[in-house]
């Protein structure tokens, strides 16, 4: 399976048989510019967010963050006044494109371009616009919010993602689990360095509990972890999420936010991946990695193919469409983002990304 990046060198190498010279002068680094700007909404609680694109910017992720009430993403309009995106167009479609579209607490993170045909940024003047809202979803006017930009230049020939794994309740001195974590973290370099994009993994221990907090719902404790890490992903490894004992993993948002908020980890539990007799076997080592992969995969702006019940998918073209268990794993179950493991006797490795969920992976902010 080609990646992204592959089909980019390949367009570049048949573009130079032509005889025909192209100069590329972007500077395709992967760096990042970081804006921070205080504003505020205005009579219908909206937020107009000024984005000002160069020519090597390839990605941008805006953050909305408020004191109070909720805060949702409604779109982007581009240097032309274009409408590039809208919610509404996506409020009753069973495909799903970010969750920067639904209101959300403390902070909305949106990131553009999403798939491969949202097309390429364009330099100019662009306009984000989010909504400050109450507990109940109406528009709350005048409300002062932070914002950071993020731009992103174009990928050079490696893409990499910091990570930090994070250990909570101090796991980071129980050899096994450290031993087991260390294991899979090497499993997911490889599995994510088939698909182009390779982690850079470090390891830490933080002081809090090991009974994680869903970070979806938000965990009070989460804003100080990443703002102690300070920059990429950054996966906390406890003994459960939530105290489910059929919770492998959660990430805080689709994409996650690049900053530090209650929602910006991916929350792991060591304890589900180590079955009954709390020591790891290969396939279970194999999955723990798979569900790191899978959650970080949320972090970075990917959803599941289909979700479980069948009756929403991605909003990407080359995930195939099913709509009952036995099609669903007959067509998906080898691919990362599957919603599920499938295991009988043995679990079916799940390591498989489309061109165009790598494509997401590539076009996030948090990929450089």
């Amino acid at each position: 399976m080609r990646s992204f990046l592959t089909l980019l060198m390949l367009m570049a190498s048949l573009l130079a048989c032509t005889g025909t010279a192209v100069e590329d002068t972007r500077t395709c680094d992967g760096a990042s510019r970081v804006e921070t700007m205080a504003l505020t909404s205005d009579k219908s609680g909206v937020v107009e967010v000024p984005v000002s694109l160069g020519p090597n910017d390839a990605s941008f992720m805006v953050l909305t963050e408020g004191a109070s009430g909720l805060l949702s993403t409604d779109g982007a309009v581009n240097q032309d006044g274009e409408v590039v995106v809208d919610w509404s167009d996506w409020a009753d479609s069973r495909e799903s494109l970010t969750n920067a579209f639904f209101a959300s607490d403390e902070v909305s993170a949106f990131n553009w371009p999403v798939r491969e045909e949202d097309g390429a940024l364009t330099e100019g003047e662009w306009t984000v616009s989010a909504s400050t809202l109450d507990d109940d979803g109406y528009p709350k006017a005048k409300q002062d919010v932070d914002v950071t930009v993020i731009r992103r230049a174009c990928l050079g020939a490696k893409a990499s993602l910091p990570v930090t794994i994070a250990y909570a309740g101090g796991l980071e001195n129980d050899r096994e689990v450290t031993e087991a974590v260390e294991g899979a973290a090497e499993l997911w370099e490889g599995l994510y360095a088939a698909l182009g994009v390779n982690i850079k993994v470090s390891f830490i221990g933080v002081d809090i509990d090991g009974s994680l907090p869903e970070p979806l719902l938000g965990g009070e404790d989460y804003a100080e972890v990443y703002e102690q890490v300070g920059d990429g992903v950054v996966v906390v490894v406890g003994n459960d999420v939530a105290g489910e004992a059929d919770l492998y993993g959660e990430a805080g948002g689709i994409p996650g936010p690049l900053l530090p908020s209650s929602h910006s980890v991916v929350a792991v539990s060591w304890l589900i991946h180590a079955g009954g007799n709390a020591a790891f076997d290969d396939s279970e080592l194999q999955v723990f990695a798979e569900t790191m992969a899978h959650e970080v995969g949320h972090y970075v702006g990917l959803y599941h193919p289909v979700e479980s019940d069948w009756s929403a998918w991605d909003a990407l073209g080359d995930t195939r469409r099913c709509t009952s268990a036995s099609a669903c794993e007959s067509a998906l179950s080898t691919n990362l983002m599957f919603p599920y493991p499938v295991c009988g006797r043995n679990c079916v490795e799940q390591t498989k990304l489309t061109d165009g969920q790598v494509a997401v992976v590539l076009n996030n902010a948090g990929v450089r």
